[in-house]
């Protein structure tokens, strides 16, 4: 009986220090800071070279040689694709760079990412970054993914075909305050008579940017873009003075069609000296000058000053099947590298016009910047929302957009269309 009791009570401390040993081993292998972790970060291939993604990690793994970080493309940007394959269990990423709000909110609702809560935290707390971008990424109480960048919507100009114009001060070039000032502006840049000018005095997207530079527009000029839910004001009377100005300036011969069949004709034909003023995101800007130097030059867009920009972001986001260590060990490559570090941000702007989210990265950048940081941090600021059926309200503006400038359509009738087809949209916003 002695001898059955000393043999069960080897067997006792035996599995008691394979349970307990492991319970330790399982304790360390949460501490990124020691565990052998892998990273598998994915990002969209323009990310990658806008961005020193794989520079970044390389430092990060430098400081952290337990840490590996796995950087690939992914080409397929296709929402679907992740949608179809997650929810089967195929979960072959931990961090992914790149993609909209409406794709956060969407993985968010089917409780496929992991929460940031833990990362906003001290110098990273959620004050210290632009805070439009950063609260659309929360579901409830949790916060499912971080802006990598912020993109502004304003008025791209060339500075020295507006100084050849009479359209300064000296060295310093005006500002359009109003829709018609715009329009004359354009009219003074324009050069040549014929049907294709020789140089375009505005360029408006009638794609892609449509309905970013359409609300932006309806916002900067003094309207109320969107209701107190977030939804499209279809009231707002702004809209068929926007109509009205697109209609003016393009079919007056001032403003250039390219972008209906071609997104980046007008950024294309801005670096060609052949569009004197666009309406894009101001990174073109900034990705202007190796063609055209220091006459790429950021505008406000009439009231833009007084009523704020709209803004829009690219986010990062953890799968949820992420373990504790990877988490980790990913909040300390952003705290690191990706926001703290300055490098990654620092690069993005000043080579592509991509604007930090985090605040005190603005620290590092020129003057080229100070304008358009106060712009999209105004109050009045408002930006890009997943609306259940947002792709279907960018369709509807691109159209009548297109069919402003290209029919009879004024700008009331196109007004009086997007009220009516609008309606019968679902634009709540995702949650």
């Amino acid at each position: 009986m002695k001898r059955s009791i000393c043999i069960f009570l080897v067997l006792f401390v035996m599995l008691g220090t394979q349970v307990f040993g492991a319970g330790g081993q399982e304790e360390t292998s949460k501490d990124w800071k020691t565990a052998e972790v892998t990273i598998r970060l994915q990002s969209l291939g323009w990310i990658l070279k806008k961005f020193p993604t794989e520079e970044v990690a390389k430092r990060f793994m430098a400081d952290h040689p337990n840490i590996k970080i796995d950087v690939a493309s992914n080409q397929d940007a296709s929402l679907n694709t992740y949608m179809l394959n997650w929810a089967s269990g195929d979960v072959d990423v931990d961090l992914c760079f790149g993609g909209s709000v409406n794709r956060v909110a969407k993985l968010a609702y089917r409780d496929f990412l992991a929460p940031w809560n833990d990362f906003y935290k001290g110098d990273f707390a959620r004050d210290k970054f632009v805070s439009f971008v950063t609260e659309l990424a929360k579901k409830g109480d949790e916060y499912y993914a971080i802006p990598l960048m912020v993109e502004g919507m304003a008025l791209e100009a060339n500075k020295s075909m507006m100084i050849e114009a009479g359209l300064s001060k000296g060295d310093s070039v005006l500002y359009p305050k109003t829709l018609d000032e715009l329009y004359e502006f354009s009219k003074k840049l324009t050069k040549g008579k014929g049907e294709i000018k020789d140089v375009y005095g505005f360029s408006w997207n009638f794609s892609v940017f449509g309905d970013a530079a359409f609300l932006s527009a309806v916002n900067s000029t003094g309207g109320k873009a969107l209701n107190d839910d977030g939804s499209p004001n279809f009231n707002e009377p702004k809209i068929v003075e926007v109509f009205n100005f697109i209609k003016r300036v393009t079919t007056d011969g001032y403003g250039a069609t390219g972008t209906i069949t071609d997104a980046n004709a007008g950024r294309v034909g801005y670096m060609a000296n052949k569009v004197a003023i666009i309406h894009e995101s101001s990174a073109r800007a900034i990705e202007a000058k190796p063609k055209i130097g220091d006459d790429a030059i950021v505008l406000p867009w009439p009231g833009m000053e007084e009523n704020g920009s709209f803004i829009y972001s690219h986010y990062a986001y953890i799968t949820r099947p992420a373990k504790p260590a990877v988490v980790e060990a990913i909040f300390a490559f952003f705290r690191e590298q990706v926001m703290g570090g300055g490098h990654f941000a620092q690069f993005g702007a000043e080579k592509y016009g991509k604007l930090p989210s985090f605040k005190k990265n603005y620290e590092t950048l020129g003057s080229d910047f100070d304008e358009v940081q106060k712009w999209i941090n105004m109050p009045r600021t408002i930006g890009s929302l997943p609306w259940v059926e947002g792709s279907k309200m960018d369709s509807l503006l691109w159209e009548l957009e297109q069919a402003v400038v290209t029919t009879d359509l004024t700008g009331q009738q196109a007004w009086e269309q997007l009220k009516e087809r609008g309606a019968k949209l679902d634009l709540s916003v995702v949650k």
